[in-house]
């Protein structure tokens, strides 16, 4: 590996598209070692062994959105009392509506669930998007 480590990015991508045989979308360096250490270590020691493929692919079978189906939207209530829940990273966040441009988390009163789910995530994040609810 720490042949990779010394590698350029233009080095970086054509080593990936000897390994991948295509040409990789990302310049970003770290990216390219992460993804061609993973396919020398797939090629030195084997892949998925057959019973866990068949795992990964069962969970992607039920799973919506890695089938690229949309998921149905909940209708968005400014009804005082309305709670928001989201599960995130395995923990699982709550929201209620106090009003018209009011909503509780975690003791705080915000003016938007946008403020609320960029907060959780630590990004810009649309909150009706991230709540799972339409105008």
């Amino acid at each position: 590996m720490d042949a990779v480590d010394d590698m350029g990015v233009e080095q970086l991508r054509d080593k990936f598209a000897e390994l991948f045989g295509l040409e990789p979308h990302s310049f970003s360096a770290e990216y390219l070692r992460r993804r061609i250490g993973y396919r020398l270590q797939e090629l030195q020691f084997g892949g998925l062994s057959a019973e866990s493929a068949k795992l990964l692919d069962s969970l992607a079978d039920a799973d919506p959105l890695a089938n690229l189906q949309s998921v149905p939207a909940r209708r968005y209530s400014r009804a005082r009392g309305t709670r928001y829940l989201r599960e995130w990273r395995g923990k699982t966040y709550e929201v209620t509506v106090l009003g018209p441009k009011e909503f509780e988390y975690d003791g705080q009163v915000y003016n938007s669930l946008t403020a609320i789910a960029t907060k959780i995530t630590g990004t810009h994040q649309s909150g009706h998007k991230f709540f799972g609810v339409t105008k």
